[in-house]
Parts: structure tokens; C-alpha cells; sequence
């Protein structure tokens, strides 16, 4: 039936992609998070059945590496010779659907001769989804001088997450190396005198992390301060504290009474540091960054950080997996039947590590 012909063509397209190396033979097939590679030459016994399992949205790429001679190759499906290819060539389908699962052969000839014809089974997998994790927020370009570091974020998820960061700015995102993994970095001069937030969305959800900054001229916390911050193992903590003066120095961070010296933990590029203390300016803005990749329970603590004009700030860092929930509100409200339908009620929920769900439910339900 042509219309049947016609839809499969346009279902599942190959196209034949050169890949010869230098000396003139095919080069190796190599598996990437977009494709996956099938070697007909593993496969020379004809009473072998090749099942393959793919991603959806996964290609396949069909190498005659290790075919001798230079064969012609028939990728069939049905009646349908969906795609030829010679010995100097491969095969890349379009990215599969699960429509396109079920039963190919795969044909190869020499010198008019087949070599062999073997059944491929192909099983499309839907990928299960996954909430976006909890985004790495840490430093990088610390070692560009006189240029302020940036802000770089770091999430996984299916479908792979998109990162936001918080006053709409905009950030150069980064998707190499993973169909999961999303990377998005922008300057810390965008932020020089406010708090931060990257966050990393989903179709299954939303994670994000913050920028702990404290203006050490302010006597309010503001909401950018946390007085406690509660993390989980392998969490990344960013920490921040500023003075605003030409005459000022950057403050220090110490943890526990004890100076944590910026020069011996200078953040350096492309070091996995366990702690580094980056000291930074932008106007008349003196900064003072401590930032943990992945915190462990040693961590935690509490850290001050103290501008050369005394004034200080302090944040009590706890590190635990425990999973915690509580909710504070008032056992006993009073309202007139005139104010009842303007009256809201309003809780305080605390919650480690993420809060799926919140909801509340009254007397009659």
C-alpha cells in the first residue's frame, strides 16, 4: 500500500553519513548521549537475533565497520528497503519514537553475494522522568583579572532542566555532555549589591539554590540573610558577605573562632577545592565569597564574617540526609462571620531535604 510506505519513510529517515578516516577505513562508531551505535560485524552468525534497546528520542547509528570488502547494506523494514548504504558509509536514523519499535533486517552483500541477513529487534524505551536536582551554585572564572567571577549552576533532571536565574537576567547555558545535565553560568557583577537565585525547572518540578549574602552595613537581616541554613550531603553552599567604602578592605570569614585566610584558600580554576574564600570588588563594593562544591558533615558549623570596621553577621550551617517537617500556626482564631470571607490563615512550614506538597484541609472534608 503506498500511503503505508509513505508513512513509514517519513516515520523512521536515515541518511547515509560518511565516515572514512585518513588511511581510508571506517572509523569507529561512537556512542554519544544522542546516539547509539550498531556494529553489524558482531553479529556475522545468521541464526543470531539482535535485539537493541533504545532511549526515545535516541538515534541509531549503523556502523559497517569491520565488514570486509566493500559491501552494500540494506536497513529493511517489511517489504520497505528503508535505506542503502556502501562499505564507506553508515546509517544514522532520525531520533526513534516508540512507534518504531519492532522488527528490521539488516542485509548485507559482496560481489553480488550475501555475506548475511540478520532479524534486528528494536525496543524504543521511554525514559523515566525525574524531578530537576537541587543545582549546584558555585564559582568559576576565578582567575580572570580584574573581571569579577561568575556564577555558575548546575542541574539534572528528564527532561533536562532549564536554569533561571532570579531578576530575569539573562545566562549562557550549556548542555555538552549529558542529555540530563543543564549549565548555566552569568556574571556576580550582575548581583553585586543583592542576594541571588538560580533555579532549575522541569515538566516534573522546580529546584532552586541561593546566593547567602550579607551586607555587614545593614543592622536587619535581610531576606537574603538566613540565620540557619540546613543542607545535604553533597549539596553545594555558596556563602557571601560585602562592605560598601573605597577605604574598606574585604572582610573575612572565619568558622568557629578560627580565621579561614583567603590567600591560603584561594579558589583556583578547575581545582575540585574542598572550601575556597574568593575576595572580590565591583564600584565601592568590597565582597568576600566562601564556597563548599559538595558539603559532608564537617562542614557544618557556624561562620562570621567580620568587616574591618567590626561590624559581622554569622550563619549556623547544618549538613544531614535526615528528612525533617514541621508546621507552626495558631491553635485558636477568632473572626466575626462579617470578616470571614477576607480572613486568611497562614503557616510556617520548616522542611529538609524538599517539600513535595502542601495543603490545607478543613473541619467538613
Amino acid at each position: 500500500m503506498p500511503r503505508h510506505q509513505n508513512m513509514i519513510a517519513a516515520v523512521l529517515l536515515l541518511c547515509a553519513v560518511g565516515a572514512l578516516s585518513d588511511d581510508g577505513k571506517t572509523q569507529p562508531c561512537v556512542a554519544n548521549h544522542e546516539a547509539e551505535c550498531l556494529t553489524p560485524a558482531d553479529y556475522l552468525n545468521p541464526s543470531v537475533t539482535i535485539n537493541k534497546e533504545l532511549a526515545l528520542g535516541k538515534k541509531l547509528i549503523i556502523s559497517l565497520e569491520g565488514l570486509s570488502g566493500s559491501p552494500v547494506c540494506h536497513w529493511i523494514r517489511g517489504e520497505d528497503r528503508v535505506m542503502t548504504a556502501n562499505g564507506s558509509q553508515s546509517m544514522v536514523t532520525s531520533p526513534f519514537s516508540e512507534t518504531d519499535s519492532g522488527g528490521y533486517t539488516l542485509t548485507c552483500d559482496s560481489k553480488n553475494a550475501t555475506m548475511f541477513s540478520t532479524t534486528v529487534i528494536l525496543r524504543v524505551m521511554k525514559r523515566p522522568t525525574k524531578r530537576p536536582t537541587k543545582p549546584q551554585l558555585m564559582l568559576d572564572g576565578v582567575d580572570v583579572s580584574d573581571t569579577s567571577p561568575l556564577f555558575k549552576c548546575v542541574s539534572e533532571g528528564f527532561p533536562k532542566p532549564t536554569i533561571q536565574w532570579s531578576g530575569n537576567k539573562d545566562g549562557e547555558q550549556n548542555f555538552k555532555g549529558s542529555d540530563r545535565k543543564t549549565e548555566s553560568k552569568i556574571s556576580s557583577a550582575q548581583y553585586y549589591n543583592t542576594g541571588m537565585m538560580c533555579c532549575a525547572t522541569n515538566t516534573e518540578g522546580q529546584e532552586c539554590s541561593q546566593l547567602y549574602d550579607y551586607d555587614l552595613q545593614s543592622s536587619v537581616m535581610n531576606k537574603d540573610e538566613a540565620s540557619t541554613v540546613t543542607l545535604s550531603k553533597g549539596q553545594s553552599l555558596l556563602l557571601r558577605c560585602r562592605v560598601k567604602g573605597y577605604s574598606l578592605t574585604s572582610p573575612v570569614w572565619e568558622k568557629g573562632g578560627r580565621l579561614l585566610d583567603a590567600r591560603t584558600l584561594a579558589c583556583k580554576p578547575e581545582e575540585e577545592e574542598e572550601m575556597c574564600i574568593k575576595n572580590d570588588s565591583h564600584y565601592v563594593v568590597r565582597m568576600a565569597y566562601l564556597s563548599i562544591r559538595s558539603v559532608r558533615e564537617e562542614h557544618s558549623g557556624t561562620y562570621t564574617c567580620t568587616s574591618t570596621d567590626k561590624n559581622s553577621k554569622s550563619v549556623d550551617v547544618h549538613v544531614s540526609d535526615e528528612v525533617s517537617l514541621s508546621a507552626q500556626l495558631d491553635e485558636t482564631k477568632i473572626i466575626s462571620a462579617q470578616e470571614a470571607s477576607s480572613t486568611c490563615l497562614q503557616a510556617t512550614v520548616s522542611y529538609h531535604p524538599v517539600l513535595q506538597h502542601c495543603s490545607w484541609e478543613t473541619p467538613d472534608k
